[in-house]
């Protein structure tokens, strides 16, 4: 184990917002045609923030805690101390692959880890650039990075780890899960699912529409926790468009988002093939957007009202900038729809009213809540990220990290003069000794 990890954030810290920024930004641009504004506001500054504060609470965090226990072992000294798992296999993915590699790397350095890194093969400028940073800046006895595609990390998944980090899609997910299960090895999967807006009849339509739009547009929409589909009611529907055309002006004045150099791409033909089969294939009324330029791999924003369950855009993660709104009587069926479907990693609620915000946050499961905003729950120090069933399990970002990573190690130490105390637990047993072991920790239920 790495024996004083505080000492591989500095040069952590370099990899990612401070020495690198200019490299980093353009390979992001190259491999998604994301801007620079959105790397950076969107990963480098929170990845900078993930490392101010580990280096800030970590004497906190690492410090063994004593245990408030019962009268009759209290002078155990019970405590409890973070020690690290081990050697830990983190597995990144495409869409966000500076904070979605780094986040948890920052953790394990934390906890004091040892790790092996994988990037996603998808991103091959950045993984390239990654294979040239990680050895000049982190000590290589403990972390090294591996690029590579399928073969690569199914050769790693052979090998015995103390923690499986890995985000990405539910089906790499599932053999992953599997893969740990052999060695029986601990795992925190990072994963997806449609994560539904649901907009009330109170909300601020111009607001919502905004910033559902502004969740669309970042990334072009390839994000695990962008709003997938939009619950509202059929009087709201229209509004809701209108908004929505106002907000997609606003962010691309100068001409459609095909055009526009500051809306990413897709990541790859394959990608643009999927999300174009999807806009074919819906039975709903395209509204806004659909048209396409198959030569940047880019995809306007698209919206369709009038979806039904259904709908090809219903069955399965979007994960593009395709945005289907369905209509419902009352609140109460869009919860029972949410309801009906694996819990979402996300679930955004529009509305003026603590009454209706706390009846979708106490009927509904998901990840994450957030009422009148989308995405920035990634953002907002001190929250946890992860997902909830299906959507993943385990969680991260700041001390959420430092525990993913560590174990709780429980210990006591028992002073011999408590002998004359516990002598009666010897055998043989007789009801004398019983009722000395009752008088020293025998308990009763309160009522």
């Amino acid at each position: 184990m790495p024996s004083k990890p505080v000492l591989q954030y500095t040069p952590l810290a370099q990899i990612a917002p401070q020495d690198n920024q200019k490299a980093i930004t353009d390979a992001v641009l190259a491999d998604l045609g994301r801007p620079a504004f959105e790397t950076i506001v969107a990963e480098l500054e929170p990845t900078k923030g993930e490392i101010n504060e580990a280096i800030s609470h970590l004497n906190g965090w690492a410090k063994p805690r004593k245990v408030k226990t019962s009268f009759a072992w209290y002078f155990a000294k019970a405590t409890v101390a973070s020690v690290p798992k081990g050697c830990a296999l983190i597995i990144g993915t495409w869409n966000y692959p500076i904070a979605l590699l780094f986040g948890p790397v920052i953790g394990a350095i934390a906890a004091g880890c040892a790790a092996i890194l994988k990037p996603a093969e998808q991103n091959t400028t950045l993984a390239a650039l990654w294979a040239a940073l990680v050895p000049k800046y982190l000590d290589q006895s403990a972390y090294i990075l591996i690029n590579g595609a399928v073969e690569e990390t199914t050769a790693l998944l052979k090998l015995r780890f103390d923690h499986i980090f890995y985000t990405g899609s539910g089906t790499v997910g599932r053999i992953v899960a599997k893969a740990a299960a052999e060695h029986l090895t601990p795992v925190t999967l990072e994963l997806g699912g449609k994560s539904p807006a649901c907009i009330c009849d109170d909300a601020d339509v111009t607001i919502a529409g905004r910033r559902i739009m502004w969740g669309k547009y970042n990334n072009s929409g390839q994000i695990c926790i962008s709003p997938d589909y939009v619950c509202c009611t059929r009087e709201m529907q229209p509004k809701l468009i209108e908004s929505f055309k106002a907000a997609i002006a606003e962010f691309s004045p100068s001409g459609t988002l095909t055009e526009n150099a500051e809306f990413s791409s897709l990541i790859n033909p394959a990608h643009f093939a999927r999300i174009s089969k999807l806009i074919d294939g819906t039975e709903g009324r395209v509204v806004i957007g659909g048209g396409r330029d198959e030569a940047s791999n880019k995809i306007e924003i698209t919206v369709v009202a009038d979806v039904k369950e259904s709908d090809v855009l219903m069955q399965g993660e979007i994960f593009g900038p395709v945005l289907p709104i369905l209509t419902f009587e009352s609140k109460r069926a869009m919860v029972d729809f949410i309801n009906a479907r694996d819990n979402p990693l996300a679930l955004y609620v529009f509305t003026k009213s603590t009454a209706d915000r706390d009846y979708f946050f106490k009927n509904t499961r998901s990840g994450s809540f957030v009422q009148n905003d989308v995405l920035v729950q990634f953002l907002i120090p001190g929250l946890p990220f992860g997902g909830a069933g299906p959507s993943g399990y385990g969680g991260y970002h700041g001390k959420h990290s430092f525990d993913t990573f560590s174990h709780e190690r429980s210990s006591a130490a028992i002073p011999n003069w408590l002998e004359m105390v516990l002598a009666a637990r010897y055998p043989p047993y007789n009801q004398s000794k019983l009722k000395q072991m009752l008088l020293l920790t025998g308990q009763k239920i309160s009522r």
